[in-house]
């Protein structure tokens, strides 16, 4: 199975946006493939070869674009999934520390205060399990995320050094 196709199956819908444009690369890298079958029909002794400018553009999308924007949408999705999870931790924090409160307050005779009542415990812990659902699902994503893109970017690599990189040795 090819990559492109393996990689248009594994897109997460919501970040679809944010892959890899492997399609670009490899158009970049299949330019002068076709200039070169042009040319050779319209001229046999003359074909171009992969340039200066064509290398830069194809490292410029690769690194600078593609690369870039993997990068940033992952380390936000990241800081965004870190923050869900501290505020889970926040609101169960609050859970404890009020049972805490309520022995303190027991031993010393006192009424408690602050006491929440088990329905709202109840509720508040049913949302917090649900929202840390919801996080693990996203951070599984993100994971995947993670390896397609990086198995696209050493592909294209890859693909790059087959096609062209004798240009460079």
């Amino acid at each position: 199975m090819r990559f492109g196709r393996t990689l248009e199956k594994s897109v997460y819908g919501p970040w679809k946006d944010y892959y890899i444009d492997y399609k670009t690369l490899k158009r970049l890298l299949r330019e002068s493939d076709a200039s070169d079958r042009e040319s050779s029909a319209r001229q046999n002794d003359e074909v171009r070869k992969w340039t200066e400018a064509d290398e830069g553009a194809f490292v410029e999308e690769l690194v600078n674009v593609q690369l870039e924007k993997v990068n940033k949408f992952q380390v936000e999705t990241y800081k965004q999934l870190r923050d869900r999870t501290s505020r889970c931790e926040s609101k169960l924090e609050k859970l404890v520390t009020t049972a805490e409160e309520k022995d303190d307050n027991e031993e010393q005779g006192e009424a408690l205060r602050h006491d929440i009542k088990a329905e709202e415990k109840q509720t508040i812990l049913k949302t917090v399990l649900k929202e840390l659902d919801n996080i693990t699902e996203e951070t599984n994503e993100l994971e995947k995320f993670s390896r397609i893109n990086f198995t696209g970017f050493l592909k294209a690599a890859k693909k790059h050094d087959r096609k062209r990189g004798s240009n460079y040795r």
